[in-house]
């Protein structure tokens, strides 16, 4: 028996879309700003282990070409 999750994470954006700069959305990058902005402010990486195991950060690096800190996996 297979399972899926599907897991809705409204307002999280991760990276534009390729017509962000037809909207004003250039740069757009919820994720990568909220993870870029754990390590400048607490000094620590956004620490998302289950997620990341679900392929958040694949997903992030996918949508805008990089992972955020602190959500590489081992296949980063």
């Amino acid at each position: 028996m297979s399972r899926a999750f599907i897991l809705v994470i409204d307002s999280l954006g991760i990276g534009a879309a390729h017509d962000a700069d037809r909207y004003g959305d250039t740069g757009a990058d919820t994720l990568g700003h909220i993870a870029e902005a754990c390590r400048a402010i607490r000094g620590q990486d956004l620490r998302l282990p289950n997620l990341v195991r679900l392929g958040l950060g694949r997903a992030a690096r996918l949508s805008s070409g990089r992972t955020p800190p602190g959500l590489e996996d081992d296949g980063d």
